[in-house]
């Protein structure tokens, strides 16, 4: 397997058990409505939320890397786009990172100090530069597989790969959760439903990317 390709997969994997480790210990925050800045901040393990964005940050730089200069999946005008938006997506956690939450709520943040306002813009500025960068660069992936991919099954994964990201947007703003009866502040769900489609189309283009790696391996073992 190509060693970028599984750096990659030890970074996917790396970004859910530190994601999960941070989540643990905080009983006084309901993960359902409580989003996961507010665990970076405020969980007995917070360390490992914020050391899951880094890595999940770093797993987009190597995915960026993958299409760009390894050329996984080949060459098009549109890869030259991949690399300036995961610079952007990685830009904006690592504002998150560096930025915590200072308000949960718009309540809260109106009666707050100068500098408290100031941190929570950046934290703000930086959620909207990751997701929406994100939203692109699941699409653009998912397209460039479709363009430049042979092989029919990874064509079809490539649609799905693609479809994940206007799934994640509706996922993280729209109240879809009420379809199946339930009421009440449901952010936490929400944003972590969008979230995860977003680390599972990242998981499907490592697959595709494996896949294409090992055959690449063996052509080469043949080859006189």
């Amino acid at each position: 397997m190509n060693k970028v390709v599984a750096i990659g997969w030890s970074l996917a994997i790396l970004a859910v058990v530190t994601m999960f480790i941070g989540h643990q210990g905080a009983n006084e925050l309901n993960w359902v409505s409580t989003q996961i800045s507010t665990y970076a901040k405020s969980a007995p393990h917070d360390y490992f939320i914020t050391a899951s964005m880094l890595i999940s940050a770093s797993l987009m730089l190597v995915i960026g890397f993958l299409v760009t200069n390894e050329k996984v999946i080949g060459e098009s005008i549109l890869t030259f786009i991949v690399s300036p938006i995961t610079g952007s997506a990685a830009a904006g956690l690592f504002m998150l990172s560096y930025y915590e939450e200072t308000a949960r709520t718009i309540s809260a943040l109106k009666t707050s100090g100068f500098w408290s306002i100031r941190v929570q813009s950046f934290h703000d500025a930086g959620l909207d530069i990751f997701f929406y960068s994100s939203l692109i660069f699941i699409f653009l992936l998912g397209l460039l597989v479709i363009i430049n991919v042979e092989k029919l099954s990874h064509k079809f994964l490539g649609v799905l790969i693609l479809l994940l990201s206007p799934l994640s947007y509706l996922l993280m703003t729209t109240p879809w959760l009420h379809l199946f009866g339930l009421k009440g502040h449901l952010v936490g769900i929400n944003q972590r439903a969008g979230l995860f489609s977003l680390w599972l189309a990242a998981v499907i283009f490592l697959g595709i990317a494996s896949n294409i790696s090992l055959k690449q391996g063996r052509s080469y073992r043949r080859a006189p």
